[in-house]
């Protein structure tokens, strides 16, 4: 007595979403079965008060059951304005064939079973309950029958009618529920997806610009001191085969070595493009995903000062002030208007997902200032993350 559910999203993006969509799959046809039985039930309170009349009454009681059939079905595939029709056929139909069979009072409770399937409100199941009770009792009274119907009637429709209210309602969070776990799926692997690509972008920027770098001053040291040139070239070889590393690393998640390697990294990258590279390090607790920020910012500021800065010296801090980290890195290039492009912005997203916050000004000696501030993280904090990255190593 409950009509056929609207299939759930096929679309599985979670382990969850599979036993969800296989649970909902074995529910329905559970459903189907009883709603068969249910129907084949029905056919009783036809049957009985016709086996001893004529062939006339067969006809017309085997006529009342096919409408009745006919409206059982109907009601669970149709949809809109149409099924409200038809929910209202159904509740006539019922009360007009009572008459003619008193002891069919069961059939009242088909119809509305069948409407507590749709309904999402367990406000409007009273009230159709209400309602279909009070015209059960008028028609009772008018009949002069007894009033343990209405009372059977009442039972009948109260155990099926919030029996099948209740399986749709868990139906539908199901069916909700296999949509979220798809969408949640959906945003991470988006998530995932800019994340490679932020990543990548600092990577191959920085790297590829080094190797140019390298291999022009190869070229031109080549005629005049072929030992240098020779050794620039192993240089961006060495540099080459680590960008290949990194990039396999940057797909299946980035791990930094630390900031003080990437700072390496960058006094060498420098040191190519004539510039040298000082620094002011306090010794602040860092967790890992504060220092990949921290050297994939320094990477992609390394790379622009090479490219377009046509500085001479390059200064980096870091120290921690009032629960704050603060990273800087400034130049005395030729600073000028800043436009904010891919590496930039995907630095700034990868800040605030720290949440934290950048700022990029132009610095005091003319250059430009980057200047990053993350919030500090208690030594514990930083102890455990440690910890639990050297077990992710060792296992």
């Amino acid at each position: 007595m409950s009509g056929r559910p609207s299939r759930g999203p096929q679309r599985d993006g979670a382990g969850s979403g599979t036993h969800i969509i296989h649970s909902n799959w074995q529910l329905i046809r559970g459903r189907w079965i009883v709603r068969w039985v249910a129907g084949l039930y029905a056919a009783y309170f036809f049957v009985t008060p016709a086996y001893r009349r004529s062939f006339v009454v067969w006809i017309g009681f085997a006529a009342c059951y096919a409408a009745f059939v006919i409206l059982y079905f109907l009601v669970g595939k149709i949809r809109g304005r149409r099924r409200t029709v038809a929910f209202a056929l159904f509740f006539l139909f019922v009360f007009l064939y009572y008459p003619l069979n008193q002891g069919a009072y069961v059939l009242f409770a088909y119809p509305f079973a069948m409407l507590c399937f749709f309904l999402t409100r367990l406000r409007t199941v009273f009230l159709v309950l209400i309602a279909t009770m009070a015209g059960v009792a008028a028609e009772t009274r008018y009949l002069g029958h007894s009033f343990g119907t209405p009372e059977s009637v009442l039972l009948y429709c109260v155990i099926f009618g919030l029996s099948n209210f209740s399986f749709a309602q868990q139906a539908r969070t199901n069916s909700l529920l296999a949509c979220a776990n798809a969408e949640i799926v959906r945003l991470s692997q988006e998530a995932e997806r800019e994340r490679i690509a932020r990543d990548l972008h600092d990577l191959l920027g920085h790297t590829l610009t080094v190797i140019a770098m390298k291999l022009d001053l190869a070229r031109r040291l080549l005629t005049q001191d072929s030992g240098r040139a020779r050794s620039e070239i192993v240089e961006a070889e060495q540099t080459a085969r680590n960008a290949l590393a990194e990039v396999r690393e940057a797909v299946s998640g980035y791990r930094a070595e630390g900031l003080e390697a990437e700072i390496s990294r960058a006094r060498r990258s420098l040191l190519s493009a004539n510039v040298k590279l000082t620094t002011a390090l306090e010794p602040v607790h860092l967790s890992s995903n504060q220092v990949n920020v921290f050297c994939l910012a320094l990477r992609e500021a390394v790379t622009n000062i090479a490219r377009h800065a046509h500085a001479t010296v390059c200064n980096v801090t870091l120290l921690e002030k009032n629960g704050t980290i603060h990273f800087a890195i400034e130049d005395n290039g030729l600073g000028g208007e800043i436009h904010e492009g891919n590496g930039l912005r995907g630095m700034r997203e990868r800040v605030q997902s720290a949440a934290g916050a950048m700022k990029l000004t132009g610095s005091a000696n003319g250059g430009t200032s980057l200047e990053l501030t993350l919030p500090a993280e208690s030594e514990s904090s930083a102890h455990s993350d440690s910890r639990l990255a050297e077990e992710a190593d060792t296992l």
